[in-house]
Parts: structure tokens; sequence; C-alpha cells
């Protein structure tokens, strides 16, 4: 049955997690999903498909209608001291020194003294036992010492924190090794500083994007293992080569679709519904100029699989998107935007489809002054919101800019801040292009 959690626990350094945007939009999970089916499929059980945020109403209409389990939610995917505690024995405070001494003899170099309730009240080292064993009183008496006689005092790091957040004060630190701890104080383990300094990675394949911008948090202390998208080029480095597909279809669903083909690999029902739906969110049910024969071919296929009739199906899932009077201003402007920079100027373009444009008259103002706060906020030179009536096939485009694009827009002005973009339906096909031209010309 479906069901969707809101996880976020903390990623795995033997999992290689298949992840999409910040904003997951249905094109975006699917592909996840899908991508994570065939790369399990085809060999590589370490594999997991991941999301880095809250699914939009289309997208959980899908994972509903398929009856599929929401990708794993990843919110940030730095290295924390979690992933370099070892889980060391400890010794209670009123164990006997030998009991410490055991785990000296053991090659321990400092042995976490817990309580009883799991709480660690500081370390015995080797320093602190050699002095208990030199002082001057009576053999059995001083093996018959507790350890809490010696213990010291050790600072805790919490096991949710980011080591990059402390690293230039553990570098200054005297100490080589650190107690962790949980959310409840409780011990975890012990971290060295080797391996503080030198931790695990997250490994990550993105899909439907190759911007660190647009990934998951803290994407750039991961190590990213693959790509494939259907978007412009802005990827980042990597230290090794690695599979790097971006081709231009309308969907990222349409290249998982494919791979499957190629290995004579047959989805099952949900999996192949949620690639479809993908495929007919991302081209509006092919009304969109980024649609492409490979789109509809896949989309054939894989209707079959899921035993639906697409274009009927298509329309549900388009109706499924919320109109812009049930959702807040932040919502619409944030749930699909995307950032681009062209010759040193910095746009970001919201996206946002509904069966209507009749509510965004009575949002305009709202609207507008959301984009200016984020224009300012972000330093923008533009800032847009495509609403895209999905029925009609049409978009008008509400943005705040810097005077000299606004006044270069070859679109029909309808009010202040607000354009008419006729039979458009594309942000980065269709509108992207004539925003980075007018940038070329007068910049």
């Amino acid at each position: 049955m479906y069901q969707i959690k809101e996880r976020s626990d903390r990623w795995d350094p033997s999992k290689i997690y298949v992840i999409g945007h910040q904003r997951p939009d249905t094109d975006s999970v699917a592909s996840a999903l899908g991508y994570a089916w065939f790369l399990k499929s085809t060999g590589n059980e370490s594999v997991m498909a991941a999301r880095a945020g809250q699914p939009g109403e289309q997208a959980i209409f899908a994972l509903k209608r398929f009856e599929q389990t929401s990708p794993f939610l990843l919110t940030g995917v730095a290295p924390t001291f979690g992933h370099v505690a070892t889980m060391q024995p400890f010794v209670r405070p009123s164990d006997p020194l030998p009991a410490a001494m055991a785990r000296v003899a053991e090659g321990d170099r400092v042995v976490p003294v817990v309580d009883d309730n799991g709480r660690p009240v500081g370390i015995v080292t080797a320093l602190a036992l050699a002095r208990a064993y030199n002082a001057p009183m009576n053999f059995t008496a001083m093996l018959a010492q507790p350890c809490k006689q010696i213990v010291e005092n050790f600072p805790a790091l919490d096991h949710r924190d980011r080591i990059q957040d402390h690293r230039s004060g553990l570098l200054r630190s005297e100490t080589d090794d650190f107690l962790i701890v949980d959310e409840n104080g409780e011990y975890v383990g012990v971290a060295t500083r080797r391996r503080i300094l030198d931790p695990p990675r997250a490994k990550l394949i993105l899909v439907d994007h190759n911007e660190l911008s647009q990934a998951v948090h803290d994407a750039d202390e991961a190590e990213i293992v693959g790509v494939l998208d259907h978007h412009r080029l802005n990827n980042a480095s990597t230290a090794s080569p690695i599979p790097f597909v971006v081709d231009p279809v309308g969907s990222t669903s349409t290249l998982v679709a494919e791979r499957c083909r190629a290995h004579d690999l047959r989805p099952p029902a949900g999996i192949a519904g949620m690639l479809l739906s993908g495929i007919l969110s991302d081209t509006l049910v092919f009304l969109s100029p980024t649609t492409t024969d490979r789109d509809k071919k896949a989309a054939v296929w894989l209707s079959e699989l899921a035993g639906v009739q697409s274009e009927e199906y298509g329309h549900q899932l388009l109706r499924a998107q919320p109109g812009l009077g049930a959702r807040s201003a932040g919502d619409i402007m944030d749930t699909d935007r995307k950032t681009y920079e062209h010759n040193g100027q910095v746009l970001s373009i919201g996206q946002v489809e509904v069966t209507g444009l009749q509510e965004l008259p009575e949002r305009r103002k709202e609207l507008l002054e959301a984009l200016q706060e984020r224009r300012v906020r972000e330093a923008l030179t533009f800032i847009g919101l495509m609403v895209t009536d999905v029925v009609t096939g049409t978009s008008h485009m509400l943005c705040d800019a810097e005077q000299w694009i606004v006044t270069a827009l070859p679109f029909t002005r309808l009010a202040d801040g607000l354009f008419d973009l006729g039979e458009m339906v594309s942000r980065k096909k269709q509108l992207v292009p004539i925003l980075m031209a007018i940038i070329e010309e007068l910049r």
C-alpha cells in the first residue's frame, strides 16, 4: 500500500542514493524510483531511491495512484560525527580499575566511562591508570578502586552535527580522540582525529538535475557517481570519470524507460506508472515543445505495463495540481523555481501549473510582493513566475526585475508586473532562451 513518511535518517555510507533536486516534482520522484529499480535489476544492490524535499501534490497523487512508497528523505548529505563514530567498549563508573586496564591492553587509547543511563561521564586514560598504579597504597586496595576515582572530563560531540561546522576547533584541540553522543546525550562511540579529518562521503546519482545549486543540501561534500538528466549543463567537477548522461528529451523518466527497454527489463506496474507520470507531467501530456517522439514511444510502452490509458490518466494527473487559491504565496513561488546565471546576471524562474488563470488577478499583488522580496534577498537581476494553464496551453508571467530587462520583454503587458506569454508552456525551451538573448544584447 502507498505510504509517505517524513524521514531524514542519517545517510548510509554503504548506499548509493539516486536522488532528484531540492523541490521534487513528479519527474524527479519518478526517475529516482525508476532508475533505482533499474540499477538494482542490473546488479547494483546498494542503490536506494531518495528525495531532497517534500513531493508536490501532483507527485503525491501519482504515488497514491500506483501504490508506491515515497523515496527516502535526505535533507542533507554532509558527513556528521555519527558517520565517524566507532562503538568502542566502555566501563561503568563503579567498575574496578582492572576493567579499564584490560581495555588499554587491547589497544584503546581512551576508555569511555558510561553511567547506567547510557550517558558518558568522562574517560579513563592510560596515563591516569599509570598514576593510580604508582600511587603509594595497598595493591589490593588500589585494584579495588572504581574507575570513577580517576575519570577525566571530556567534551562530547553530537552525532548529528556536521563535521565541517567544528573542523577548525577540532584542529586546534590537543586530543586525538572524541566522545560522540546522540540527541539524548547517550554514548554512541569514539571518533579519532584521523577519522574526523577524512570522513566517508555520501555517494549520489543525480537525476533530473546536474547543478549543485539544485541538489540536496551539502552535495558539494558528497561524491557524485552518476548523472541522468534532460536539462542544460551546469555540472560540478568530479574527482574521477562518472556515467554522465544529459539527453534532450522531455523527461528524465523517458531516459529511465529507454534503459529498461535496452536491457529487456519490464518494470512492475507501479514503477511503470510512476515513470509514465514523470513523462506526462514534464511534457504536459505532450503539449510542451520539449516533447520528443522518444517521450511518446516510452509513454506508449509504459502505459501498457501500468494498465492505464496515457492521455486520460495524464489529464487526471495535471488536474491533481492544486489551484492558486489553495496555496500560500511562498509555496506557489518556490515549489518549482530554478536559477540560471548568464553573462554575470542571475535569473530565477518559477513555474506553476493550473487548470485556469481566473485566480491569478486576485493573487497578483501578493505574488509580486513575494517576487520582489526574493529578488532583493537573493540579489537577482530577474525573477519570474510562469503560471501555465494546462487546459488551454497558455501562460501568464509575473515578474520583478531591473528596468532594462523589463522594458525589453517581448510580451504583452497586462498589468504592472504581469505579462501574457501566449502559447508558451516551457520554461527551459521557450522562456529562458528569450531572457538570455536579452541579456546578451543589452549586457
